[in-house]
């Protein structure tokens, strides 16, 4: 305790004896309007047959989410003269996530099948943070729509590919391609208008494949170098 005082133990309190609070004693309370969050979603499918075995596919879905918990410290302003941190956990947060899907199918014929598909999306939020009670994000804690920009998580462009071959005498083929765009930072200099402007350096990119050759030892059991 900031008084030097042991710490309670379950369910035992410590009086505190009248009087001034400690110096710099810090406060955290929820706020009275604190409300659980509510995620709500909606999806648009459509896929359509092309040719023979392939298939054509697009989908759009649409996030909103709302009562977010935010962790407001309000003595970053100095409301509360003579305390430290003032935290209110408050249910204030929002967030919307806007994706669009194309993508292609073969199923298994002519020895091979196949999928790519490519999402355009934005996220966006006012804090991207749930799970740290002792950090505030906020520019100003008296304005917090000055927050309302990309979220954290934004990935604007993602490309996936699939493929599985029976190449011959035996051996299977796996290919698999993965690529994505860098993610959303803040400039260090936080200003009102720039959060999440700038970009990571974690663009990602991957090939990865697979040759096997499945050599069947007796109607349940196969040796796969």
């Amino acid at each position: 305790c900031s008084n030097g005082s042991p710490r309670p133990v379950w369910p035992n309190i410590v009086n505190v004896p009248p009087g001034p609070s400690p110096p710099g004693a810090s406060i955290r309370v929820f706020s009275k309007d604190y409300a659980n969050p509510r995620i709500y979603t909606g999806n648009v499918q459509f896929e359509q047959q092309i040719a023979n075995d392939w298939s054509l596919y697009m989908d759009f879905t649409h996030t909103k989410g709302v009562h977010l918990t935010r962790f407001i410290n309000l003595n970053r302003v100095g409301l509360f003269p003579g305390f430290g941190d003032v935290f209110v956990t408050s249910a204030v947060g929002k967030s919307v996530f806007d994706g669009f899907t194309v993508g292609m199918r073969k199923r298994f014929s002519k020895r091979y099948q196949l999928e790519w598909n490519y999402t355009l999306a934005k996220d966006k939020d006012d804090d991207s943070n749930e799970r740290d009670p002792f950090t505030d994000r906020s520019f100003d804690p008296l304005n917090l729509s000055l927050d309302y920009a990309l979220s954290d998580r934004d990935i604007r462009h993602k490309f996936n590919f699939f493929t599985f071959v029976e190449l011959g005498w035996g051996f299977e083929g796996n290919f698999r391609v993965q690529g994505r765009t860098a993610q959303p930072i803040t400039p260090l200099v936080r200003d009102a208008t720039n959060r999440n402007t700038l970009r990571k350096d974690n663009a990602y990119f991957s090939f990865d494949w697979r040759i096997q050759r499945p050599i069947k030892l007796n109607e349940r059991f196969a040796l796969i170098p």
